[in-house]
């Protein structure tokens, strides 16, 4: 399982434009100390909806497979 999360956040990190905590949100991981996160109260499901379709997106690229799109 960590394989598949550390290949999702390095492709995150090299090749988009999200912002790590959206990563990292994504991963379902804690993002900023305990202040931030009592402020912090979107799911950001429209977004992590897209970044989740782009990640699909290059998966099908990488095996050479549209059907996933």
């Amino acid at each position: 399982m960590h394989g598949f999360r550390s290949t999702f956040r390095t492709w995150g990190m090299d090749h988009t434009n999200y912002p790590t905590e959206m990563l990292e949100f994504a991963l379902a991981h804690l993002v900023g100390d305990q202040t931030v996160r009592a402020y912090a109260r979107s799911d950001m499901v429209e977004k992590r909806r897209q970044l989740m379709e782009d990640w699909v997106a290059y998966i099908a690229s990488q095996a050479g497979d549209t059907h996933f799109s």
